[in-house]
């Protein structure tokens, strides 16, 4: 039998590991929730204008939506224009910010399979396009698991813009045989192959730049949807435009870092998929909408002239497009890359795929 005072000695001992169990787990329970109820203020970077309509109807909308639902927990800090860089993997996975947004052809050696949005398609709105685009981007996606993932990229929604068409500043392209030797801006592979298929010269020019090249005659026109005038003024170079034809748009990409994204309580998780669908969905509505708003605008206001193809010159036309994805297909190839189910699944129905 053990001594008294050693026995009493052991049962402080018992005593005391118990209240630093109690202790301990009553930090962990309090430090969980605690953890999920941290301020966090996130670092958003783009590459547009501070009043570009990406933002302000689609980033804008998403970080108010986060904030709100949050209680305020979640704000964000906004870099536009390429304040923090233009490299938004490196910006990303480096931690210099959280979340960004970017046009993926501004980049094609790091996004040549997301140039399959780009390309000439059926799709006559930017909301039948980003659907197809987001089944692509999405968590189980091929888009997602062929290019974003691997570069550890968490895709929160994307965006397609309004196709895109031929614009002029003085010939009026009344048919094919029009294009033919005019140099006309385009930014991104699949839509140079789109120029070249069409009898036109592509030609590079970044949108800060495009107004002085439009007006000094550096190019003839450019292949842009009416909505992305207004931003850079050149609704005020451009005279003429052609109708019935999709040749294909950028894609942007709303996206954090798969790490940091991994860091974050599941509430806020839940709050910003809940918010990018919403925001997802409103841009989509508010470029169909507005397009419209601004090509009637121009034609009523400014003398813009559209040339709305008969079904004959619409078939001539799309016959030479169809030849882009060909040449689209055979360059990745090139590069050991196979495009073939990824364009398939582009360009097939949502509801079959």
């Amino acid at each position: 039998m053990l001594p008294r005072s050693c026995g009493g000695r052991m049962e402080d001992q018992l005593m005391m590991r118990k209240l630093i169990a109690t202790t301990a787990l009553g930090v962990l329970a309090f430090s969980a929730p605690a953890m999920a109820q941290e301020e966090m203020t996130l670092k958003l970077a783009h590459i547009a204008p501070a009043t570009h309509y990406l933002w302000e109807q689609g980033a804008k909308p998403f970080t108010e939506a986060v904030t709100e639902s949050t209680g305020g927990r979640v704000r964000f800090d906004v870099y536009p224009a390429g304040q923090l860089g233009k490299d938004y993997i490196s910006i990303l996975n480096s931690g210099i910010a959280d979340v960004v947004f970017f046009v993926a052809n501004y980049a094609p050696d790091k996004f040549p399979l997301t140039s399959v949005v780009e390309l000439p398609s059926p799709y006559k709105t930017s909301c039948e396009a980003t659907a197809r685009f987001w089944d692509l981007a999405q968590d189980g996606g091929l888009l997602n698991e062929q290019e974003y993932k691997p570069q550890g990229i968490h895709v929160l929604f994307v965006s397609s813009l309004r196709p895109y068409t031929v614009m002029t500043t003085g010939k009026q392209v009344a048919g094919l045989g029009d294009v033919a030797g005019l140099k006309l801006r385009a930014n991104g592979a699949a839509m140079d192959k789109a120029v070249r298929a069409l009898g036109g010269v592509p030609v590079r020019v970044p949108s800060p730049e495009a107004y002085d090249a439009l007006t000094r005659g550096t190019v003839d026109g450019g292949v842009y949807s009416y909505l992305s005038l207004p931003e850079f003024k050149l609704d005020q170079v451009f005279h003429h435009a052609v109708d019935g034809v999709q040749i294909g748009s950028p894609g942007i990409v709303f996206a954090m870092s798969e790490r940091g994204w991994e860091r974050l309580p599941e509430d806020v998780k839940a709050a910003m998929t809940e918010a990018a669908m919403t925001a997802q969905e409103g841009l989509c509505a508010w470029q169909d909408a507005e397009e419209t708003k601004v090509r009637d605008r121009l034609v009523a206001e400014q003398g813009f002239t559209v040339n709305t193809l008969s079904a004959e010159e619409a078939a001539q036309w799309n016959e030479r497009l169809a030849t882009v994805a060909s040449v689209w297909l055979d360059e990745l190839k090139a590069v050991g890359k196979d495009g073939e189910a990824l364009l398939q699944a582009y360009m097939g129905d949502p509801a079959t795929n």
